[in-house]
């Protein structure tokens, strides 16, 4: 009985982890396809960036009056991505596009469920959506 008190926890735990490695990877996806670049943590500078940023977090950052901003991800690539005012409006349009996109799908689904309570096992082929 132990045994199971002990595991749930660690169930959970491991559940978490795989949930934020899978929010970080889905990150990386949406900065490369913004236009952000990778750089490895590679020298003490870089190490150091990696240490002291908030973990998987856009900060904007002044270099020579530009606006940079930079993504630490110090778990899955041990890297930064960094990008100009450019990349960072890109990347502001992809995330509005998911969001619309769920939002979409989460009004079709209700939608269609409520087709399905209106209707029960009999649903006219003409009112679902496909």
């Amino acid at each position: 009985m132990r045994f199971v008190f002990l595991a749930i926890p660690l169930l959970a735990l491991s559940a978490c982890a795989a949930i934020h490695r899978q929010e970080a990877a889905d990150s990386e996806v949406l900065l490369e396809q913004a236009g952000f670049q990778a750089r490895a943590a590679d020298s003490p500078e870089r190490q150091q960036d990696l240490v002291k940023m908030p973990s998987r977090q856009i900060v904007e950052r002044d270099q020579n009056g530009a606006a940079v901003y930079t993504f630490a991800d110090p778990d899955n690539c041990r890297c930064l991505y960094v990008g100009g005012q450019k990349e960072y409006a890109r990347l502001q349009e992809l995330r509005q596009q998911r969001i619309d996109e769920h939002n979409q799908l989460a009004r079709r689904s209700s939608f269609e469920s409520g087709i399905s309570e209106l209707w029960g096992p009999w649903k006219p082929e003409g009112l679902v959506a496909k």
